[in-house]
Protein backbone atom coordinates (compact mmCIF):
# COMPACT_ATOMS: atom_id res chain seq x y z
CA UNK A 1 0.00 0.00 0.00
CA UNK A 2 1.06 3.71 -1.00
CA UNK A 3 0.32 7.21 -0.39
CA UNK A 4 1.12 9.48 -2.70
CA UNK A 5 0.61 13.46 -2.25
CA UNK A 6 -1.05 14.83 -5.22
CA UNK A 7 -0.80 18.55 -6.18
CA UNK A 8 -1.29 21.38 -3.63
CA UNK A 9 -3.93 24.47 -4.37
CA UNK A 10 -5.28 27.79 -3.59
CA UNK A 11 -8.60 26.77 -5.03
CA UNK A 12 -8.99 23.57 -3.77
CA UNK A 13 -9.54 21.95 -7.59
CA UNK A 14 -9.52 18.45 -5.71
CA UNK A 15 -12.76 18.86 -5.04
CA UNK A 16 -14.04 19.70 -8.13
CA UNK A 17 -11.41 16.59 -9.69
CA UNK A 18 -13.23 14.16 -7.29
CA UNK A 19 -16.59 15.17 -7.68
CA UNK A 20 -16.16 14.67 -11.75
CA UNK A 21 -15.38 11.26 -11.03
CA UNK A 22 -18.49 10.72 -8.55
CA UNK A 23 -20.42 12.43 -11.57
CA UNK A 24 -19.16 10.27 -14.12
CA UNK A 25 -20.07 7.10 -11.64
CA UNK A 26 -16.12 6.86 -11.55
CA UNK A 27 -15.82 7.49 -8.02
CA UNK A 28 -17.95 7.02 -4.36
CA UNK A 29 -18.10 9.74 -2.01
CA UNK A 30 -17.29 7.57 1.15
CA UNK A 31 -16.81 9.91 4.30
CA UNK A 32 -17.63 13.71 4.79
CA UNK A 33 -16.08 15.16 8.03
CA UNK A 34 -15.60 18.26 10.04
CA UNK A 35 -17.92 20.47 7.99
CA UNK A 36 -20.18 21.40 10.53
CA UNK A 37 -23.49 22.93 9.88
CA UNK A 38 -22.70 22.30 6.58
CA UNK A 39 -22.87 18.40 6.91
CA UNK A 40 -26.61 18.82 7.76
CA UNK A 41 -27.91 20.23 4.91
CA UNK A 42 -29.01 18.90 1.66
CA UNK A 43 -28.20 19.11 -2.09
CA UNK A 44 -24.51 20.39 -1.22
CA UNK A 45 -22.69 20.98 -3.99
CA UNK A 46 -18.70 21.15 -4.75
CA UNK A 47 -18.64 24.91 -4.45
CA UNK A 48 -19.95 24.44 -1.15
CA UNK A 49 -17.12 22.36 0.25
CA UNK A 50 -14.56 24.24 -1.34
CA UNK A 51 -15.92 27.49 0.28
CA UNK A 52 -15.72 26.19 3.54
CA UNK A 53 -11.85 24.94 2.98
CA UNK A 54 -11.50 28.22 1.53
CA UNK A 55 -12.74 29.70 4.54
CA UNK A 56 -10.76 27.95 7.12
CA UNK A 57 -7.65 28.56 5.29
CA UNK A 58 -8.47 31.96 5.11
CA UNK A 59 -7.68 32.53 8.68
CA UNK A 60 -3.35 31.84 7.80
CA UNK A 61 -2.78 33.72 4.57
CA UNK A 62 1.02 32.52 5.15
CA UNK A 63 -0.21 29.46 3.81
CA UNK A 64 -0.40 29.91 0.06
CA UNK A 65 -1.89 26.46 -1.30
CA UNK A 66 -3.60 24.92 1.52
CA UNK A 67 -4.83 22.26 -0.42
CA UNK A 68 -4.17 18.80 1.10
CA UNK A 69 -4.71 16.04 -1.71
CA UNK A 70 -3.58 12.62 -1.16
CA UNK A 71 -4.26 9.12 -2.65
CA UNK A 72 -4.20 6.31 -0.74
CA UNK A 73 -4.01 3.24 -2.91
CA UNK A 74 -3.42 -0.89 -2.09
CA UNK A 75 -2.43 -3.11 -4.72
CA UNK A 76 -5.42 -4.61 -7.28
CA UNK A 77 -8.41 -5.24 -4.69
CA UNK A 78 -7.12 -6.63 -1.96
CA UNK A 79 -8.70 -3.71 -0.05
CA UNK A 80 -12.21 -2.90 -0.66
CA UNK A 81 -13.58 1.19 -0.79
CA UNK A 82 -15.13 0.74 2.86
CA UNK A 83 -11.19 -0.80 4.11
CA UNK A 84 -9.57 1.98 2.50
CA UNK A 85 -11.83 4.89 4.12
CA UNK A 86 -10.82 3.50 7.27
CA UNK A 87 -7.49 3.48 6.94
CA UNK A 88 -7.33 6.75 5.39
CA UNK A 89 -9.95 8.23 8.14
CA UNK A 90 -6.34 6.66 10.83
CA UNK A 91 -4.00 7.68 8.71
CA UNK A 92 -5.61 11.21 8.72
CA UNK A 93 -5.54 11.20 12.72
CA UNK A 94 -1.82 9.89 12.57
CA UNK A 95 -0.89 13.39 10.53
CA UNK A 96 -2.86 15.82 12.58
CA UNK A 97 -5.66 15.98 10.29
CA UNK A 98 -7.92 13.78 12.22
CA UNK A 99 -10.37 17.46 13.11
CA UNK A 100 -9.67 18.87 9.86
CA UNK A 101 -12.53 19.04 6.94
CA UNK A 102 -11.95 16.09 4.70
CA UNK A 103 -13.72 14.66 1.58
CA UNK A 104 -12.47 10.46 0.96
CA UNK A 105 -13.75 9.67 -2.42
CA UNK A 106 -13.43 5.75 -3.56
CA UNK A 107 -11.90 5.14 -7.04
CA UNK A 108 -13.03 2.19 -9.14
CA UNK A 109 -11.94 2.78 -12.28
CA UNK A 110 -8.49 1.44 -12.26
CA UNK A 111 -6.60 -1.51 -11.76
CA UNK A 112 -5.77 -0.58 -8.24
CA UNK A 113 -8.39 0.38 -5.46
CA UNK A 114 -7.78 3.79 -3.81
CA UNK A 115 -9.02 6.94 -2.36
CA UNK A 116 -8.27 9.95 -2.24
CA UNK A 117 -8.68 12.38 0.61
CA UNK A 118 -8.64 16.33 0.34
CA UNK A 119 -8.21 18.56 2.91
CA UNK A 120 -6.89 21.95 4.14
CA UNK A 121 -2.98 22.26 5.45
CA UNK A 122 -4.90 25.32 7.90
CA UNK A 123 -6.72 24.08 11.21
CA UNK A 124 -9.49 26.16 12.53
CA UNK A 125 -7.66 27.95 15.12
CA UNK A 126 -5.47 29.37 11.99
CA UNK A 127 -2.55 27.50 12.92
CA UNK A 128 -0.60 25.42 9.86
CA UNK A 129 -0.37 21.45 10.36
CA UNK A 130 3.04 20.38 10.05
CA UNK A 131 4.39 19.46 7.06
CA UNK A 132 7.78 18.96 8.28
CA UNK A 133 9.08 15.25 6.75
CA UNK A 134 5.70 15.15 5.65
CA UNK A 135 6.58 12.11 2.82
CA UNK A 136 8.45 9.69 5.44
CA UNK A 137 6.13 10.44 8.22
CA UNK A 138 3.40 9.80 5.71
CA UNK A 139 4.40 6.46 5.05
CA UNK A 140 5.70 5.27 8.68
CA UNK A 141 1.99 6.40 9.69
CA UNK A 142 0.57 4.12 7.05
CA UNK A 143 2.80 1.21 8.73
CA UNK A 144 1.75 2.13 11.99
CA UNK A 145 -2.46 2.08 10.81
CA UNK A 146 -1.78 -1.53 9.13
CA UNK A 147 0.24 -2.19 12.30
CA UNK A 148 3.28 -2.88 10.22
CA UNK A 149 7.18 -2.57 10.75
CA UNK A 150 9.01 -1.26 7.95
CA UNK A 151 12.24 -2.80 8.56
CA UNK A 152 10.06 -6.38 9.01
CA UNK A 153 7.83 -5.34 5.55
CA UNK A 154 11.65 -4.81 3.71
CA UNK A 155 12.74 -8.45 4.75
CA UNK A 156 10.01 -10.22 3.88
CA UNK A 157 9.36 -7.77 0.68
CA UNK A 158 13.71 -9.21 0.68
CA UNK A 159 12.44 -12.84 1.05
CA UNK A 160 10.22 -12.97 -2.03
CA UNK A 161 12.55 -11.01 -4.12
CA UNK A 162 15.06 -13.79 -3.55
CA UNK A 163 12.30 -16.75 -4.11
CA UNK A 164 12.29 -15.77 -7.55
CA UNK A 165 14.43 -17.14 -10.38
CA UNK A 166 16.94 -14.82 -12.15
CA UNK A 167 20.12 -14.08 -13.75
CA UNK A 168 21.32 -10.34 -13.27
CA UNK A 169 22.12 -8.13 -10.68
CA UNK A 170 19.49 -5.89 -12.31
CA UNK A 171 17.05 -8.29 -12.65
CA UNK A 172 17.20 -8.58 -8.60
CA UNK A 173 16.91 -4.88 -8.37
CA UNK A 174 13.95 -4.53 -10.38
CA UNK A 175 11.59 -7.13 -8.69
CA UNK A 176 12.43 -4.73 -5.58
CA UNK A 177 12.00 -2.00 -7.44
CA UNK A 178 8.47 -2.69 -8.65
CA UNK A 179 7.22 -2.65 -4.49
CA UNK A 180 8.44 1.04 -4.50
CA UNK A 181 11.94 0.67 -3.54
CA UNK A 182 15.07 2.19 -4.37
CA UNK A 183 18.20 -0.35 -4.31
CA UNK A 184 21.64 0.87 -3.47
CA UNK A 185 24.46 -0.84 -3.89
CA UNK A 186 28.07 0.20 -2.57
CA UNK A 187 30.97 -1.84 -0.89
CA UNK A 188 29.39 -5.51 -0.79
CA UNK A 189 26.10 -4.74 0.58
CA UNK A 190 22.64 -3.27 -0.81
CA UNK A 191 20.43 -0.91 0.84
CA UNK A 192 17.00 -0.80 0.26
CA UNK A 193 15.45 2.59 0.65
CA UNK A 194 12.13 3.67 0.83
CA UNK A 195 10.86 7.89 1.48
CA UNK A 196 14.82 8.80 1.57
CA UNK A 197 14.94 6.60 4.39
CA UNK A 198 17.53 2.91 4.51
CA UNK A 199 14.79 0.29 5.83
CA UNK A 200 16.59 -2.90 5.38
CA UNK A 201 20.39 -3.89 4.78
CA UNK A 202 22.00 -6.87 3.84
CA UNK A 203 24.67 -8.85 2.00
CA UNK A 204 25.22 -8.91 -1.35
CA UNK A 205 26.11 -12.23 -1.10
CA UNK A 206 22.25 -13.35 -1.12
CA UNK A 207 21.90 -12.19 -4.50
CA UNK A 208 25.36 -13.51 -5.49
CA UNK A 209 24.32 -16.70 -4.20
CA UNK A 210 20.99 -16.85 -5.57
CA UNK A 211 22.19 -15.71 -9.37
CA UNK A 212 24.50 -19.30 -8.79
CA UNK A 213 21.76 -21.57 -8.80
CA UNK A 214 20.01 -19.86 -11.14
CA UNK A 215 18.60 -22.46 -14.13
CA UNK A 216 16.96 -21.47 -17.31
CA UNK A 217 13.66 -22.16 -17.59
CA UNK A 218 13.32 -23.74 -21.11
CA UNK A 219 10.08 -24.79 -20.85
CA UNK A 220 8.38 -21.80 -19.32
CA UNK A 221 10.27 -19.90 -22.04
CA UNK A 222 8.49 -22.32 -24.84
CA UNK A 223 5.32 -21.33 -23.54
CA UNK A 224 5.34 -17.95 -22.99
CA UNK A 225 6.82 -17.86 -26.81
CA UNK A 226 3.52 -19.62 -27.67
CA UNK A 227 1.63 -16.86 -26.17
CA UNK A 228 3.22 -14.01 -27.12
CA UNK A 229 2.68 -15.07 -30.71
CA UNK A 230 -0.80 -16.03 -29.99
CA UNK A 231 -2.15 -12.98 -28.52
CA UNK A 232 0.07 -10.27 -30.15
CA UNK A 233 -2.08 -10.27 -33.16
CA UNK A 234 -4.94 -9.71 -30.97
CA UNK A 235 -3.90 -7.21 -28.76
CA UNK A 236 -2.35 -4.31 -29.56
CA UNK A 237 1.95 -4.10 -29.01
CA UNK A 238 2.08 -0.46 -29.71
CA UNK A 239 4.08 1.36 -26.67
CA UNK A 240 2.22 4.34 -25.07
CA UNK A 241 3.81 6.00 -22.06
CA UNK A 242 2.51 6.38 -19.14
CA UNK A 243 1.18 9.39 -17.84
CA UNK A 244 2.11 10.99 -14.62
CA UNK A 245 -0.40 13.68 -12.71
CA UNK A 246 0.62 17.19 -12.84
CA UNK A 247 -0.95 20.32 -10.23
CA UNK A 248 -3.94 21.53 -12.35
CA UNK A 249 -5.34 18.60 -13.56
CA UNK A 250 -2.68 18.08 -16.14
CA UNK A 251 -0.55 14.87 -16.73
CA UNK A 252 3.00 14.59 -18.71
CA UNK A 253 4.67 11.37 -20.12
CA UNK A 254 7.27 9.35 -17.88
CA UNK A 255 9.65 6.70 -19.09
CA UNK A 256 7.65 4.11 -18.40
CA UNK A 257 5.79 2.29 -21.12
CA UNK A 258 2.16 0.18 -21.60
CA UNK A 259 0.54 -1.44 -24.48
CA UNK A 260 -3.00 -3.39 -25.04
CA UNK A 261 -0.78 -6.59 -24.95
CA UNK A 262 1.11 -5.64 -21.99
CA UNK A 263 -2.40 -4.95 -19.82
CA UNK A 264 -3.59 -8.37 -20.94
CA UNK A 265 -0.89 -10.82 -20.31
CA UNK A 266 -0.38 -8.89 -16.84
CA UNK A 267 -4.62 -9.56 -16.13
CA UNK A 268 -4.59 -12.86 -17.55
CA UNK A 269 -1.52 -14.60 -16.73
CA UNK A 270 0.56 -12.42 -14.23
CA UNK A 271 3.53 -11.76 -16.56
CA UNK A 272 4.64 -7.82 -16.43
CA UNK A 273 6.57 -6.44 -18.91
CA UNK A 274 8.83 -3.45 -17.79
CA UNK A 275 10.00 -1.71 -21.02
CA UNK A 276 13.49 0.40 -20.85
CA UNK A 277 14.24 3.72 -22.22
CA UNK A 278 14.33 7.40 -21.54
CA UNK A 279 11.54 10.03 -21.58
CA UNK A 280 9.99 10.88 -24.83
CA UNK A 281 12.50 8.28 -26.33
CA UNK A 282 11.58 4.43 -27.45
CA UNK A 283 12.21 1.53 -25.14
CA UNK A 284 15.49 0.08 -26.40
CA UNK A 285 14.54 -3.64 -24.09
CA UNK A 286 12.21 -5.10 -21.94
CA UNK A 287 12.06 -7.55 -18.83
CA UNK A 288 9.87 -9.97 -18.50
CA UNK A 289 8.29 -10.73 -14.68
CA UNK A 290 6.21 -14.29 -14.03
CA UNK A 291 4.80 -13.66 -10.55
CA UNK A 292 3.33 -17.38 -11.39
CA UNK A 293 6.32 -19.20 -11.53
CA UNK A 294 9.18 -16.24 -10.20
CA UNK A 295 10.44 -16.17 -13.14
CA UNK A 296 12.63 -13.45 -14.66
CA UNK A 297 13.40 -13.44 -18.55
CA UNK A 298 14.93 -10.92 -20.75
CA UNK A 299 12.29 -9.97 -23.11
CA UNK A 300 14.70 -11.07 -26.30
CA UNK A 301 14.19 -14.48 -24.67
CA UNK A 302 10.56 -15.32 -24.94
CA UNK A 303 10.12 -12.10 -28.07
CA UNK A 304 12.39 -9.76 -29.69
CA UNK A 305 11.50 -6.08 -29.05
CA UNK A 306 11.73 -5.36 -32.26
CA UNK A 307 9.36 -8.60 -33.32
CA UNK A 308 7.00 -7.72 -30.55
CA UNK A 309 6.55 -4.07 -32.19
CA UNK A 310 6.26 -5.35 -35.43
CA UNK A 311 2.83 -6.68 -34.96
CA UNK A 312 -0.24 -4.66 -35.38
CA UNK A 313 -3.66 -5.62 -34.38
CA UNK A 314 -5.40 -7.10 -37.48
CA UNK A 315 -8.76 -8.47 -35.84
CA UNK A 316 -10.55 -7.85 -33.12
CA UNK A 317 -10.97 -11.18 -30.85
CA UNK A 318 -14.62 -10.34 -29.65
CA UNK A 319 -15.65 -11.42 -34.01
CA UNK A 320 -13.78 -14.12 -33.69
CA UNK A 321 -14.52 -17.90 -32.07
CA UNK A 322 -12.71 -19.45 -29.32
CA UNK A 323 -9.89 -21.27 -29.02
CA UNK A 324 -7.26 -22.54 -31.47
CA UNK A 325 -9.26 -21.51 -34.81
CA UNK A 326 -9.09 -17.34 -33.13
CA UNK A 327 -5.10 -18.22 -34.56
CA UNK A 328 -4.67 -16.22 -37.79
CA UNK A 329 -3.66 -18.69 -40.28
CA UNK A 330 0.00 -17.03 -40.70
CA UNK A 331 0.73 -18.03 -36.86
CA UNK A 332 -0.52 -21.62 -37.27
CA UNK A 333 1.74 -22.15 -39.95
CA UNK A 334 4.88 -21.46 -37.95
CA UNK A 335 3.22 -23.80 -35.12
CA UNK A 336 2.15 -21.74 -32.77
CA UNK A 337 -1.31 -23.33 -32.63
CA UNK A 338 0.76 -26.37 -31.50
CA UNK A 339 2.89 -24.85 -28.91
CA UNK A 340 2.42 -25.46 -25.08
CA UNK A 341 0.06 -23.14 -23.38
CA UNK A 342 0.11 -22.22 -19.43
CA UNK A 343 -2.94 -24.21 -18.15
CA UNK A 344 -4.74 -20.90 -17.11
CA UNK A 345 -5.16 -20.01 -20.88
CA UNK A 346 -8.64 -19.17 -21.30
CA UNK A 347 -8.20 -18.34 -24.63
CA UNK A 348 -9.97 -14.90 -24.98
CA UNK A 349 -10.87 -11.80 -22.86
CA UNK A 350 -12.46 -8.33 -23.38
CA UNK A 351 -10.90 -6.78 -25.87
CA UNK A 352 -8.77 -3.22 -24.57
CA UNK A 353 -8.69 -0.90 -27.37
CA UNK A 354 -6.13 1.51 -28.02
CA UNK A 355 -6.44 2.50 -31.70
CA UNK A 356 -3.06 2.93 -33.64
CA UNK A 357 -3.04 6.23 -35.69
CA UNK A 358 0.42 6.63 -37.74
CA UNK A 359 1.82 9.56 -37.62
CA UNK A 360 5.61 11.14 -38.33
CA UNK A 361 6.57 10.10 -35.16
CA UNK A 362 5.68 6.21 -34.97
CA UNK A 363 6.76 6.28 -38.71
CA UNK A 364 9.96 6.98 -37.24
CA UNK A 365 9.74 4.65 -34.56
CA UNK A 366 7.59 1.81 -35.10
CA UNK A 367 5.83 0.37 -32.52
CA UNK A 368 5.69 3.45 -30.21
CA UNK A 369 3.14 6.02 -29.91
CA UNK A 370 2.83 9.73 -28.08
CA UNK A 371 -0.25 10.54 -26.44
CA UNK A 372 -1.90 13.75 -26.78
CA UNK A 373 -4.46 13.25 -24.88
CA UNK A 374 -4.46 15.00 -21.84
CA UNK A 375 -7.89 14.86 -20.52
CA UNK A 376 -8.46 14.03 -16.40
CA UNK A 377 -11.01 11.34 -16.95
CA UNK A 378 -9.14 8.67 -16.92
CA UNK A 379 -7.54 8.19 -13.63
CA UNK A 380 -4.18 6.81 -14.06
CA UNK A 381 -2.92 8.16 -10.82
CA UNK A 382 -3.12 4.96 -8.66
CA UNK A 383 -0.43 3.82 -11.41
CA UNK A 384 1.87 6.16 -10.82
CA UNK A 385 1.14 5.95 -6.66
CA UNK A 386 2.52 2.21 -7.87
CA UNK A 387 5.40 3.32 -10.80
CA UNK A 388 8.68 1.98 -9.78
CA UNK A 389 11.38 4.38 -8.49
CA UNK A 390 13.98 3.97 -11.23
CA UNK A 391 16.80 6.58 -9.93
CA UNK A 392 19.30 4.48 -11.67
CA UNK A 393 17.27 4.01 -15.24
CA UNK A 394 20.22 6.19 -16.73
CA UNK A 395 23.13 4.02 -15.37
CA UNK A 396 24.87 1.33 -18.16
CA UNK A 397 23.73 -1.60 -15.97
CA UNK A 398 20.11 -1.81 -17.34
CA UNK A 399 21.36 -3.13 -20.64
CA UNK A 400 22.15 -6.06 -18.19
CA UNK A 401 18.39 -7.19 -18.24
Amino acid sequence: MIVKFLSKSASFKGVSYNTRKIDRNKGELMKVSGFGPLQAMNGLRPKDYINYLKAVSAQNTRVKLPQLHVAISTKGRSHSGEQLTEIAEQWLKEMGYGDQPYLIIFHKDTHNNHVHVVSTRVDKQGKKISSAYEKLRAMTALYRVLKLDEAEQAKADLAVALSYNFSTKAQFMLLLEAKGYAVRESTGKFQLVRSAKVVHEFDAALVADQMKSYVFPELRQKQMSAVFHRYACLYDTTLVPDLVSLPGGLKKTSSDYHSDLSVYLKASFGWELIFHGKQGKPAYGYTIIDHEQKQVFKGKQVMDLKELLAFRTQVNPDQLPLGSDAIPERFAAAGAQNSPIPENDTGAASHISIEWKPDAFADHHPGFSTPIDISISDDIDDEATHGRNRQRKRQARTNTR
